[in-house]
């Protein structure tokens, strides 16, 4: 007769049996739902694009969301948010955006709320462009570093750190609402430096602590002002000297991109001893391909000038596009322009790369590296890239294609992009693109000559 603790003992390995029976089947019932399920879900699907939330948290803990602080931060504190902030436009029309409102909040002496590159609000996690599927929204500190994301200001310019939307909402359960629009309307139509006064005089004018921009109320800059060079002519100095841009850094997450792939770009990439540092030679060349072609159509019908800080005094190659024709209607002349200037053939990118590097020479500066900034297909980069090697003279000819780059900054490619173009030694940009006029605004900053920044 079998002892009671031996019959215990085979109990239980009856008992683990079964069990393990139980999970292995559980598993690759598991395996096989998922698996069927992956095979008729769309490719796009089955790896989703980042959600950043490793990001988010960190924002979160930032010191600053501290209610207990004492005045001018915590609960006590005054604070500005911009709900009403540009969604569904690229990363330049967002940076853009963010920077001014970034400084009228240190106009107004309030405290900035940071916030998101928004694509698409109240859709979870993702969002679609196309048929692709990518993230509806990127914390800023994924882009940038500084005032913007919640660094410190300089002393000399002090402000209270950026603090986050979630803390915002915290500590302002009923703040007061102001509708842009109708704020607008009170001044009509005066110059970029004039609102962006107007406002920060309203908002100094309001004791509350807690203050909101009514969501899809409009921008205090909106696209008619950005793209009349005479209405923003005032605001660029004042902006120049601002701590929103004269701090601004790109985030590690940029700056790595940069310094992994600093065979591809340039030698001097791979140093980290400053993102600002000049990297000799390279002429960035940014060239929009695909649905551009239809926007500078659309820009040729309204005879639309330069965008933002591409209208600064100071840079080259500043034209004047044909007026001839009905309002709404584009002219040949005008198609012709818009053409060569906005959608330039590779015959034109190859004629300006010729151009631009005879000046340079003039100058004292020889350029031997190009980058194309470009989301056109490789076969047509091939094409490009040779036309331009028979000019001879280019050590390495390469674009933002090549790149090798994380799920993280495949997200944010185009702010990849923006800090080689800022450090290149020459840029030729698109004059209409608010892209181009970031990388002109920053380039002014880390003081390039106005010369090396060219257009189309």
């Amino acid at each position: 007769m079998a002892s009671p603790i031996l019959n215990r003992r085979r109990l239980l390995k009856r008992l683990w049996s079964l069990l393990a029976g139980v999970a292995a089947t559980l598993f690759l019932t598991y395996f096989y739902l998922w698996y069927t399920e992956s095979k008729t879900l769309p490719v796009k699907w089955r790896r989703l694009p980042p959600n950043y939330y490793s990001w988010f948290r960190k924002e979160l803990a930032l010191p600053q969301n501290n209610p207990d602080l004492p005045p001018p931060q915590g609960r006590h504190g005054k604070y500005v948010l911009y709900d009403q902030h540009v969604q569904l436009l690229g990363w330049g029309n967002a940076m853009q955006d963010m920077i001014m409102n970034a400084h009228l909040s240190y106009m107004a002496e309030r405290t900035f709320v940071m916030y998101n590159y928004t694509w698409d609000v109240g859709v979870g996690d993702y969002s679609k462009w196309g048929d692709s599927i990518i993230p509806a929204q990127i914390p800023i500190s994924v882009y940038a570093k500084g005032p913007i994301a919640g660094g410190p200001y300089p002393a000399d310019k002090y402000r209270p750190p950026a603090v986050s939307v979630p803390f915002f909402r915290s500590i302002c359960p009923h703040p007061v609402m102001l509708n842009v629009d109708d704020i607008k309307h009170e001044i009509g139509e005066p110059s970029a430096l004039t609102i962006m006064t107007h406002f920060a005089n309203r908002l100094k004018s309001i004791d509350d602590g807690c203050v909101e921009f009514q969501y899809n109320t409009g921008q205090v800059l909106d696209f008619y002002i950005m793209g009349d060079g005479k209405r923003m002519a005032d605001l660029w100095p004042p902006l120049l000297e601002s701590p929103i841009l004269t701090e601004w850094q790109w985030s590690d997450t940029i700056t790595s991109a940069l310094e992994t792939n600093y065979r591809i770009v340039h030698p001097g990439a791979g140093i980290r001893d400053s993102q600002r540092a000049e990297l000799p030679g390279l002429l960035a060349l940014h060239v929009r391909r695909g649905d551009f072609e239809g926007h500078c159509t659309h820009l040729a019908k309204w005879k639309s000038a330069y965008n933002a800080f591409n209208t600064r005094e100071g840079f080259p190659d500043q034209f004047t596009p044909p007026q001839n024709g009905e309002w709404g209607e584009a002219s040949p002349e005008g198609l012709a322009f818009y053409g060569k200037h906005c959608f330039p053939s590779i015959q034109d990118i190859v004629e300006k790369a010729r151009q631009v590097r005879s000046d340079a020479q003039r100058q004292g500066r020889n350029l031997d590296r190009i980058y194309v900034l470009t989301n056109g297909k490789s076969d047509w980069f091939a094409e490009l890239k040779a036309a331009l090697n028979e000019l001879g003279g280019w050590k390495s000819i390469h674009s933002s294609r090549e790149l090798k780059l994380t799920r993280e900054q495949k997200y944010i490619a185009q702010a990849i992009d923006m800090l080689i173009a800022t450090r290149a030694d020459t840029f030729v940009g698109n004059a209409w693109s608010s892209l181009t006029s970031n990388v002109n605004m920053l380039r002014v900053v880390q003081h390039h000559h106005p010369q090396t920044s060219r257009f189309w």
